[in-house]
């Protein structure tokens, strides 16, 4: 299963006022965009024209990620500065994309309304996608939507996994040179009869620690599955383990870390996977989202 370039996430709902935006210039996260759907060639080529490089790295990010926050967007592509010359500069690169419709920002916020443009939500708007999918310009852009509470949380936590490691690969920490986020961290391998399996988690990821390499599985834990849920996924990432498909296809086996929200969540999984075979214990590692680049960087703990 692959998903459309672009997940076409946009806005619908009532429009708030610029005083209660955070100064984010007159762009609202509440406006349907459908009525503009159709672009034509020459609008398209000429909204190309006005992206720079930073423009495109920041649709190509978003589409990547299918969602992600404006303080995330902002420590990515705008980390220089003091703070107010940074939140400045980013308010109005972001407010620009998205008055040309590269990205568009969504209803639903993060940390609430007085956040200003660091709180708002971002997917890429209709005419990123067609930037990202030229071939499509004759086909009508999916209709716009807010994802859900939980869904959003959840892929901005997978997200902000790979902003911690940006910001330790510019700290000297360790060199990022992989990171793949759902579906493009998907994983088939052999299973009984010769039945084809997917292993689903929810971010690959390799990097380089001095001498070595290190690759990695992500589970994101947002503490709303059932631990019976966290062991059937534990078998199966053992199960892939075992089938050897890792190392054929990549060259290695990959640790599986499994991120929990908080110390008590974290100690619940341990002691569900504690239940599974000894082996189990060189492949998983646990910890918190508080700690989780410390674990990942550190290449002695691999």
């Amino acid at each position: 299963m692959t998903y459309p370039i672009g997940y076409p996430l946009a806005s619908s709902g009532t429009r708030e006022s610029a005083r209660n935006s955070g100064g984010f210039l007159a762009v609202s996260p509440t406006q349907d965009l459908r009525s503009s759907s159709r672009l034509s060639v020459r609008k398209l080529a000429d909204i190309r024209r006005r992206l720079s490089a930073r423009d495109l790295a920041i649709l190509a990010l978003v589409a990547r990620f299918r969602v992600l926050s404006g303080e995330q967007l902002q420590r990515l592509f705008w980390p220089n500065g003091t703070p107010q010359t940074r939140t400045r500069l980013a308010r109005h690169g972001l407010a620009r994309l998205s008055t040309l419709g590269v990205i568009t920002p969504l209803a639903r916020r993060v940390g609430g309304v007085r956040s200003g443009s660091q709180g708002l939500t971002f997917a890429v708007g209709l005419a990123g996608q067609r930037l990202l999918a030229p071939d499509a310009s004759k086909r009508r852009a999916r209709g716009p939507y807010t994802p859900g509470e939980r869904y959003l949380a959840h892929t901005l936590a997978v997200a902000e996994i790979y902003v911690e490691l940006v910001e330790a690969e510019h700290a000297g920490i360790a060199e990022l040179i992989a990171f793949e986020p759902e579906p493009a961290c998907w994983r088939t391998y052999a299973g009984p009869y010769m039945t084809q399996l997917t292993l689903k988690p929810d971010a690959y990821l390799k990097l380089a620690v001095g001498d070595y390499e290190y690759s990695w599985l992500l589970e994101l834990d947002m503490a709303t599955e059932a631990l019976t849920t966290i062991e059937r996924k534990a078998h199966r990432h053992l199960d892939y383990h075992h089938s050897g498909e890792a190392r054929r296809t990549h060259g290695v086996s990959p640790r599986v870390a499994w991120i929990a929200p908080n110390e008590n969540r974290a100690a619940a999984i341990g002691q569900t996977l504690d239940r599974l075979p000894t082996e189990a214990a060189r492949l998983f590692a646990i910890t918190t989202t508080s700690t989780a680049t410390a674990l990942l960087t550190n290449g002695a703990s691999s």
